[in-house]
């Protein structure tokens, strides 16, 4: 099969305008990986920029609520160690112990 090749007319007027077909190129078909990395941070500034705090709060909240459930317990209690250098796993632990305490006291 041959493909004819059409000039467009520089001084087209409207109707002729009107009846030419936009041809978009087609998809790429794949990315390196340095590439699609490129695509990714591009495309996760934008979504980021177009974010309100409270947006970024609440997605950051969820993104680390599901990544600390993933972990064991001595997982998580060395991470909130590691994050605090000190007691707050134990007064968070402690807290939540009398916290349940009183619920079922009341």
């Amino acid at each position: 099969m041959t493909k004819k090749l059409f000039i467009a007319n520089p001084n087209a007027t409207n109707s002729e305008l009107d009846a030419k077909v936009i041809i978009k190129p087609s998809k790429i078909k794949s990315l390196t990986s340095e590439q699609r990395d490129q695509l990714i941070e591009q495309f996760v500034e934008i979504q980021v920029d177009n974010m309100d705090t409270q947006t970024l709060v609440e997605f950051v909240t969820d993104m680390l609520i599901d990544d600390y459930s993933k972990f064991d317990d001595n997982e998580l209690e060395e991470r909130i160690t590691i994050y605090d250098d000190g007691e707050l796993y134990n007064e968070l632990v402690e807290n939540i112990q009398v916290s349940d305490l009183m619920k079922e006291v009341s």
